[in-house]
């Protein structure tokens, strides 16, 4: 479960990273018509999946247990607002709108929570906190998309080098 979780969110940061630096090719995001629009497009709604993969399998076993349902929150959202993403900007579905940004809102408010209380919590694993915080900045997007990718690629070689298989702390 530990690797597994390190890998979805090293994808989630890999597509974030890719999705940012799509954005100095120039693509056409928000009505796509080259294959350069459409990588741009799914790399956005690959970086939302699988930050919604990432923190739902994060949740079965997390590190800190104070405040884990916020992860689930934050997960759905993600997942909504990668799905969203995909549905209003790739088919063109424009009701995809309201799954992208209340997802990205609710992801974003929902892993400053986590992230809050994760760092409260007395225990060696308080600093998941920290890796939460940065990685919410992911729904401004722009900048937020190089500070979310860096902080899930940090977090998946935090969680597979430092999470026990079966994590039950508290």
């Amino acid at each position: 479960m530990r690797l597994s979780t390190a890998m979805w969110f090293a994808i989630a940061g890999l597509s974030a990273l890719l999705r940012w630096g799509l954005e100095f090719a120039d693509p056409q995001y928000y009505d796509p018509e080259s294959t350069l629009d459409y990588a741009a497009v799914v790399a956005q709604s690959a970086a939302g999946l699988a930050t919604g993969i990432a923190l739902l399998l994060l949740w079965r076993n997390p590190p800190v247990r104070r405040g884990s349902t916020l992860l689930v929150v934050a997960g759905i959202a993600a997942v909504a607002q990668g799905l969203g993403n995909l549905l209003e900007d790739a088919f063109d579905i424009e009701s995809g709108q309201w799954g992208f940004v209340l997802g990205g809102v609710a992801m974003l408010l929902a892993l400053i929570g986590a992230g809050v209380v994760a760092l409260t919590v007395r225990s060696s694993t308080r600093w998941t906190g920290l890796f939460l915080l940065v990685g919410a900045t992911g729904a401004l997007l722009g900048v937020g998309l190089v500070s979310m990718g860096l902080a899930w690629i940090a977090f998946s070689f935090w969680i597979a080098m430092h999470l026990p298989a079966t994590a039950n702390m508290s």
